[in-house]
């Protein structure tokens, strides 16, 4: 018996150690990309993190690259590509995630017109405001138009601004500035528009929105006029507007004039962007936990994004 036990044992030995490193199954790494725009340095920039370490903070593209007043930007993770707006130049533009190679020209505002401030992407198509023009507008991500006019002021559009989408439902969510209201459509189906937060339930000067559909809530940067009775927040509520609206961070937790603001899904944190002469990138929660400040000394930024990804990060040349 002892003589079988020995040879059972040997034999297990021998299976453990002829199994190669190719037949271990692969740990997938991911990293966490933060991007956002400078509109004074005329740059769009990153920050790289792996396990909440930050690995590199760099430009991404500048004015080399014919950047001049970047606003709005997304990322298509699968692709690796980096949409985004210009406002002084009209334009909807889109290149390598990495910086490489020059931006590709997507669609340019008509002359007489304004330029686009907020984007959001889905698989196939954009969406954008031109908050000047009272327009709300679509095209093909690929940039071969046509681009459809979806809302504009004889809908009743009084200040378009912050845009998102709630992908699994179909639902375009937009914020109307002098309004002070909230309002989504249905994208998969021919219906109206849907007034989710009006006037006087709470807003002050909103701005920038952002979708959890993990929670089933939305997060509104609204940013006080001088003399009002609040000081800049975020506030939250219901993506059918049954929550009544609360704050969930305020100037005491580093929100100032702040535009942007987004969700890494993931991991249930909250960005936002403070628009500034020197402004920061901070990090909270949608339950509301303590916030941190990551990313400082931003000038005049606008457009924020986050995705994660298994994709490495590469080095990128000092100068766009």
């Amino acid at each position: 018996m002892k003589h079988n036990i020995f040879l059972l044992s040997i034999l297990f030995i021998f299976a453990i150690s002829s199994c190669s490193e190719e037949d271990l199954p692969e740990v997938a790494v991911y990293y966490t990309y933060l991007y956002w725009t400078s509109m004074a340095d005329h740059q769009i920039l990153r920050a790289v993190y792996q396990d909440d370490v930050l690995l590199q903070t760099e430009v991404v593209y500048g004015s080399l690259k014919g950047l001049d007043t970047p606003t709005a930007l997304v990322v298509d993770e699968p692709n690796q590509m980096l949409y985004w707006t210009d406002f002084s130049t009209r334009q909807i533009l889109r290149g390598a995630w990495d910086g490489s190679g020059n931006p590709e020209v997507l669609y340019t505002a008509p002359l007489r017109s304004y330029g686009p401030v907020e984007l959001v992407m889905d698989t196939e198509r954009l969406y954008w405001t031109q908050p000047y023009d009272q327009l709300i507008l679509s095209a093909p991500a690929n940039g071969l138009g046509p681009v459809d006019t979806l809302f504009d002021r004889s809908d009743g559009l009084n200040g378009p601004w912050g845009i998102d989408l709630e992908v699994s439902a179909g639902y375009l969510y937009w914020v109307e500035y002098e309004d002070n209201e909230l309002w989504r459509v249905s994208l998969t189906e021919n219906s109206t528009t849907e007034l989710i937060y009006a006037g006087g339930s709470g807003f002050l000067n909103p701005y920038g929105i952002a979708i959890s559909e993990g929670t089933g809530e939305l997060f509104i940067t609204d940013n006080a006029l001088p003399g009002a009775a609040y000081a800049d927040r975020i506030l939250r509520g219901s993506l059918d507007g049954a929550m009544k609206l609360e704050t969930v961070y305020d100037e005491e937790d580093g929100v100032s004039n702040a535009y942007a603001v987004v969700i890494d899904e993931w991991s249930g944190e909250l960005y936002w962007l403070n628009q500034l002469n020197a402004g920061s990138i901070y990090r909270g929660g949608v339950d509301g936990r303590a916030t941190e400040e990551l990313i400082m000394d931003i000038a005049l930024g606008q457009g924020l994004c986050i995705v994660r990804s298994t994709h490495e990060p590469n080095v990128l040349m000092q100068y766009k």
